[in-house]
Formats: structure tokens, C-alpha cells, sequence
């Protein structure tokens, strides 16, 4: 029985220890900020595997770019667009993963989708206005 108990435990530490270094990774590789004439960029990693990514353009218009926390570039990522800088999402485009051909999965407008995803719309604009309060700074 304390053989198992230690197997267990040494496993469990094995997964602490996998986990700290692919955030650490993550953290590494995606926390940066960008500034150019024509945008300001702020990318910070999420959870293990993931990272977020706000753009604001000089034009006024921004981008949300999310790559999901697992499988980073193996599952669907989304590009949310405010293209008139009103703080309000006008597209959400949903891309299947990166090694597959063809990923684009559905592009949502404003205009004609928004009675059916209203919730997802929501959502997209409360991490817009999220994102805009934290990082006021963009190119403007």
C-alpha cells in the first residue's frame, strides 16, 4: 500500500511539475507588448496553454485574437473585430485548428446574427470592454 501511495504521489508531482513549465513556457513565449505607428498590441498567456491577443489600431478599430487555454493552435481560435472602435464586437470569426485545411468554422456579423448569438456577442464585447480598460495605452 505505501508503494502505491508513493507512485501516486510521484506521478501527481510529475503533473505539478509538466504543468508549472508549459505555463512557464507560455508565459515565455506569448507576454508581449507590441508598439508600432499603426497599432499597439498587448498579448498575455492564459491559463497552461493559451493566450489572448488585443489589438487597437490608429483607425480606431481593434481585435481580439483568443487561442484556447488547452491545445494551443490544435482546437478552434476566434478573431472578435470592433471595426468602427464603438467597443461593440461587429464579427466573430471562428477558425478550426491551425493544422487543419479549410478551418474556417463560421463567421458571425453584427447586423444579421445578433438576435440568434446575442450571448455570445455579449460576451465577446464584455472582454472587449475588458480589454480596453486594462490596456488603455493602444495606438490612438
Amino acid at each position: 500500500m505505501d508503494g502505491l501511495i508513493k507512485s501516486i504521489g510521484m506521478y501527481a508531482g510529475l503533473l505539478v511539475l509538466i504543468a508549472g513549465v508549459s505555463r512557464g513556457c507560455n508565459v515565455a513565449f506569448n507576454n508581449r507588448t507590441i508598439n508600432n505607428q499603426a497599432y499597439h498590441t498587448e498579448s498575455r498567456a492564459t491559463g497552461l496553454n493559451g493566450h489572448i491577443e488585443y489589438t487597437r489600431y490608429k483607425d480606431g478599430s481593434q481585435d481580439v485574437k483568443i487561442y484556447p487555454s488547452w491545445g494551443h493552435r490544435m482546437f478552434s481560435s476566434e478573431l472578435h473585430q470592433d471595426l468602427n472602435g464603438d467597443g461593440l464586437i461587429d464579427r466573430i470569426r471562428q477558425d478550426g485548428p491551425e493544422w487543419k485545411d479549410n478551418r474556417l468554422n463560421t463567421i458571425l456579423v453584427r447586423k444579421f446574427d445578433y438576435q440568434q448569438n446575442k450571448a455570445r456577442f455579449d460576451k465577446a464585447d464584455k472582454e472587449l470592454n475588458s480589454l480596453m480598460n486594462k490596456y488603455p495605452q493602444g495606438a490612438k
